[in-house]
C-alpha cells in the first residue's frame, strides 16, 4: 500500500513555495493499524492546510518490508530517491515482526549514521523502547535511553501533564490535556542512565564501535492509569574527538494524538515530526501559491475507519482495539 506517484506529486505541488519540506517515511504495512494510519494522514493534512507556512510535511507510505529496509539503509525513497528526514511508525501491533530480522541494527544505522529522525506512537514507541515480544513489559532490546515500565491498560482517554519542551508551544507547559490511550507504554529511563533532573537524563554507551551519548527528556507525564512518561524525546550523539556530534532525534508517544478528537492534539503529531527532522516547530499560516494571501483555517473531515481486527484504539468513528504488547 504505497501512495501512487500521482498522489505524491499532488502533495508536493501543494506545498507553499517558501516552506521547508519535511519528508516522512511512514510504515503502513502489516502490524500498522488502518485507523492509526488514516488518522495520522488526517492530522498531517490538517497541518498542511493551515500551518505549513514554514514547514510542509510530505508523507510517503510503505507496506513492503524490502522497501522499508531500503529506506533504513539508504535514507532515501527507493523509487524517487527522495531524501527521508523522519521515520514514522504509527500504532498497531508489533509491526517489527514483519520487518527484516536485523531491523534493530538498521534502525541504529538510520538514526546514528544517517542522522534520520524517528517518531513512534504506541506500537512504534514500544519497539523503539525495545519491547519486541508479546506482553514483555520491561524487555529492552534497543539502546535508546528509554524503557517501558508499564502499559496494556486498556482503551480510553487519559490525562497527561505537559512539561517544558521544544515541541509543544509554551502555552501548553504546566497544563493537563486528555489524549486517547490504547494500551500504550509508560516509559522511564533505561538502566545505566544518569539523571540531570527529574525529567532529563542521558546514557553513554558503545554502539557499532562508536561511543554514543543519548540525551532524553520526558515531557508528558501520565496523571492517571499508567505509570511513567507518556511522551519522551531524545537524540543520539557520537563522540568526535572531545566533542559530541548530534545525530538522529526521536519522539516516543504512549498516547494517540492522531486519534484524539482535538486539533491541538493533531498539531502535536505534526510538531513532533518537524522536531524529529531537526527543526524548531513553527505554526506559520499556510500561504497560497502566488500572491501572499493567507489560507483560511481549513477543517479536515473525520476519518471513518472500517472495522478491522488491527484497529488501534477507539474513537467515536473508529473500532477498537489496539492489543498493546
Amino acid at each position: 500500500m504505497r501512495w501512487t506517484p500521482a498522489l505524491t506529486a499532488i502533495v508536493t505541488l501543494l506545498a507553499p513555495v517558501s516552506s521547508t519540506m519535511v519528508n516522512v517515511a511512514m510504515w503502513a504495512g502489516d502490524g500498522a493499524a488502518s485507523n492509526c494510519v488514516e488518522s495520522s494522514l488526517r492530522a498531517i493534512e490538517y497541518w498542511n492546510a493551515n500551518y505549513a507556512g514554514t514547514y510542509h510535511i510530505n508523507v510517503i507510505t510503505y507496506a513492503s518490508p524490502s522497501d522499508w529496509r531500503t529506506v533504513l539503509e539508504t535514507g532515501r525513497d527507493p523509487y524517487t530517491g527522495t531524501h527521508i528526514d523522519v521515520i514514522y511508525v504509527p500504532g498497531g501491533y508489533h509491526p517489527e515482526w514483519h520487518w527484516d530480522p536485523d531491523w534493530i541494527d538498521l534502525l541504529y544505522h538510520a538514526q546514528i549514521d544517517l542522522g534520520i529522525g524517528y517518531v513512534g506512537i504506541c506500537a512504534g514507541a514500544y519497539l523503539h523502547a525495545g519491547v519486541t515480544h508479546r506482553g514483555a513489559i520491561g524487555e529492552d532490546l534497543v539502546v535508546d535511553g528509554v524503557t517501558a515500565i508499564d502499559g496494556n491498560r486498556g482503551n480510553g482517554y487519559v490525562s497527561v501533564l505537559i512539561q517544558q519542551n521544544p515541541i509543544t508551544p509554551q502555552s501548553t507547559w504546566g497544563k493537563v490535556y486528555e489524549y486517547y490511550y490504547a494500551n500504550g507504554p509508560g516509559m522511564a529511563a533505561e538502566d545505566g542512565s544518569v539523571f540531570i533532573s527529574d525529567n532529563r537524563w542521558y546514557k553513554v554507551c558503545w554502539l557499532d564501535g562508536k561511543e554514543v551519548r543519548i540525551n532524553v527528556q520526558g515531557f508528558g507525564k501520565y496523571v492517571e492509569l499508567v505509570s511513567g512518561w507518556a511522551m519522551v524525546l531524545g537524540w543520539y550523539n557520537v563522540k568526535k574527538g572531545d566533542k559530541w556530534e548530534p545525530r538522529g532525534r526521536f519522539v516516543l508517544l504512549g498516547v494517540h494524538p492522531e486519534l484524539t478528537e482535538r486539533t491541538g492534539a493533531w498539531k502535536l503529531l505534526a510538531r513532533a515530526l518537524i522536531w524529529a527532522a531537526g527543526y524548531e516547530p513553527k505554526e506559520t499560516p499556510t500561504k497560497k501559491q502566488g500572491p501572499s494571501e493567507q489560507t483560511p483555517l481549513v477543517p479536515v473531515p473525520p476519518i471513518c475507519s472500517p472495522r478491522s481486527r488491527r484497529a488501534c484504539g477507539r474513537s467515536p468513528r473508529a473500532t477498537p482495539s489496539c492489543q498493546g504488547t
